[in-house]
């Protein structure tokens, strides 16, 4: 049995829609005995009316980089949360600091987002209405898996990570994502999201295949025991990986001929 692990934007789902192409050799590959793990930065209820379209019904899916793991039957079986006052810093901070345009709180689950400065362009979430005012979010939301900063630039973003970092050096990990800023707990990552699953399941490394195109997928891709770039990634990303690829199915190919 092997592991296919793949980031969701940009690599499964390119150019806002996945390839039929994907999808069929995702289910071929699930049905014959092997697994499919989608890693993402994203909450689950986010994800789950995209899959369904697409018929896609993965095994695991480790959302918010690295924070909430859920099974297939959506069962979360580990979530990890950041310290309460280290939240509300970093939200306090988002009202704070010039570039940023929106934040967007979740718990692994469910997200609500709050407009900093309506009159930047949010490139991020342009279509999420703001369902909760600050105060709701504050007194409803049961953790914080996840706090993602929406920048009005990528070099802001770059920015304000570095800063964050340096800042709550001892309570979260920040990454710069394009334009956001995704807030995690210190020492979480999709790689260590991955190396969940990998030990959930008693997987040998070796058996264990991911692909990404972002910075933030790099942990995820040094920790499988086989990596694939997506071809969109940058240099930096192919450096680290043993192969490049156009495609899931390409991938799914390369794997069943070793």
């Amino acid at each position: 049995m092997k592991l296919l692990a793949s980031n969701y934007d940009g690599t499964l789902c390119y150019g806002k829609h996945v390839m039929e192409e994907d999808s069929q050799a995702i289910r071929q590959w699930q049905a014959n005995g092997n697994l499919f793990t989608i890693v993402t930065g994203r909450a689950k209820e986010s994800l789950d009316k995209y899959l369904k379209k697409d018929g896609l019904y993965p095994d695991y899916i480790v959302t918010n980089n690295g924070s909430v793991i859920f099974d297939k039957d959506g069962n979360e079986i580990e979530s990890n949360f950041l310290d309460y006052i280290t939240a509300l810093d970093v939200m306090y901070i988002a009202k704070q600091t010039d570039g940023v345009v929106s934040y967007v709180v979740n718990d692994g689950r469910h997200r609500h987002r709050i407009i900093v400065n309506p009159n930047i362009q949010d490139v991020r979430y342009p279509h999420m209405k703001p369902d909760l005012t600050e105060e709701e979010v504050m007194d409803k939301q049961g953790g914080y898996s996840q706090i993602v900063l929406s920048m009005s630039n990528p070099d802001m973003a770059s920015a304000l990570a570095e800063e964050l970092n340096i800042f709550f050096s001892e309570n979260i990990t920040a990454y710069a994502n394009n334009y956001c800023v995704d807030v995690v707990p210190k020492g979480i990552s999709k790689g260590t999201g991955l190396e969940f699953v990998t030990n959930y399941l008693d997987l040998d490394v070796d058996d264990v295949y991911a692909i990404g195109n972002l910075e933030k997928d790099i942990p995820m891709l040094e920790f499988a025991g086989n990596s694939y770039a997506f071809f969109t990634a940058s240099e930096e990303i192919k450096a680290v990986c043993d192969h490049e690829v156009m495609s899931i199915a390409e991938m799914i190919k390369d794997i069943e001929t070793e």
